[in-house]
């Protein structure tokens, strides 16, 4: 058979490639956002909330204070309702009790410091001479002491009537709002209880539940702090006044009240209350200053180490540094009163962390955090 060939096919012509037709682009689709109206509303009264807090903050201060002096007072209402003393009688004695207390300190006081401050007017021109000559020419200090006081021009009639009324100024209305405080604290008192139940009326009876112990361990903690400052205040008072009238020291009465004052102000108070002590520790003798100087640091540290934990007892539970912390950052914010509910509120802390915060926290923080507290100041009562 004859050999049988392939014969080679034609190739297929190449196709054009085909182009990719591009994809139509999506419309932009448009987005609306509804907003109702209860929102603007809410927003709005939250503006509002804030701007009346804004305004209000300085009365907003002194009814905080109140509180603490209406928890205070309250723990003696319980004890007398305790011993089955009807509430109205139980009131009227602690009120009573304040208010002879008050009476008979101004009645004691008042003349004495009047007397003071007249003795310290006339003079004056005398103790600032000893004060000053006590004091190297060479040094920075006696410098800028005699500037400040020459600058006063105290011989003069015209300043010392400024004085008298910028100072009269200040302690007639430093004596209001403790006036303010005092009557907004003794009606809470009377009527703080049942206003509290009003307002937990609005809340589920867990969250009652639980603002019920947070009031309750929050109120003790205010106590502490209330009752343990009065003693301190009370022992510093007592400790100037005698090493003071024992050394001879002029306005020793003036400046035990001022350190019992100042005595609120952990660190910063001490500080402060030190300085005019020291100077007209001067004008008696350099040794006498120099007994002054370290009779108070010697009364301080045994204040901070050993009055302060037995007075204060396992209520605050707070570190030199959070408390010295917490009184900066009081004060930068509100003052004095700042300062004054500032350390405890952060004592407070703790029983807002068991209580509220705990369920948001990782396991065991809580627990570790009074587990720390509790090697350090030792197991709550």
């Amino acid at each position: 058979m004859p050999n049988r060939k392939s014969i080679p096919l034609p190739a297929a012509p190449h196709a054009p490639p085909v182009e990719a037709v591009p994809a139509a682009e999506p419309s932009p689709q448009r987005i609306e956002v509804h907003i109702p109206l209860s929102t603007y509303l809410q927003v709005a009264c939250a503006l509002l909330c804030a701007y009346a807090v804004y305004v209000l903050w300085p009365l907003l201060l002194l009814v905080f204070l109140a509180l603490f002096l209406a928890v205070t007072l309250n723990a003696f209402v319980d004890w007398l309702d305790s011993k089955r003393i009807t509430h109205w009688v139980s009131l009227l004695l602690v009120i009573g009790g304040v208010g002879t207390a008050l009476g008979v300190g101004m009645a004691l006081l008042i003349p004495a410091l009047i007397n003071q401050a007249a003795n310290f007017s006339h003079n004056f021109p005398q103790l600032r001479a000893e004060v000053l000559d006590q004091i190297p020419v060479g040094w920075g200090v006696r410098n800028n002491l005699a500037h400040l006081l020459d600058t006063a021009n105290w011989s003069a009639a015209d300043p010392w009537l400024g004085h008298f009324v910028s100072a009269g100024g200040v302690a007639i209305n430093g004596i209001s709002e403790i006036a303010l405080v005092l009557v907004i604290g003794l009606y809470l008192l009377i009527d703080g209880a049942g206003t509290y139940e009003w307002l937990l009326a609005f809340f589920s009876p867990l969250h009652r539940r639980k603002l019920r112990i947070t009031g309750q361990e929050i109120s003790e903690v205010i106590f502490g702090y209330v009752a343990g400052q009065v003693i301190t205040s009370m022992l510093v008072m007592i400790f100037t006044y005698l090493v003071l009238s024992v050394l001879q020291v002029p306005g020793a009465l003036t400046l035990a009240i001022l350190a019992g004052i100042l005595d609120i102000l952990p660190i910063l108070g001490f500080i402060i209350s030190t300085v005019p002590a020291f100077l007209l520790a001067l004008t008696v003798s350099p040794k006498t200053a120099l007994i002054v100087l370290i009779l108070y640091l010697a009364f301080h540290v045994l204040e901070n180490y050993f009055i302060v934990p037995r007075v204060y007892g396992k209520n605050l539970r707070l570190s030199t540094l959070t408390v010295l912390l917490g009184l900066l950052v009081g004060v930068l914010l509100a003052g004095i009163a700042g300062s004054l509910a500032a350390l405890p509120l952060i004592a407070s802390y703790a029983a807002i962390e068991r209580i509220w915060l705990k369920p948001f926290l990782r396991d065991g923080v809580s627990e570790k955090h009074e587990l720390q507290k509790d090697e350090q100041f030792g197991e709550k009562d």
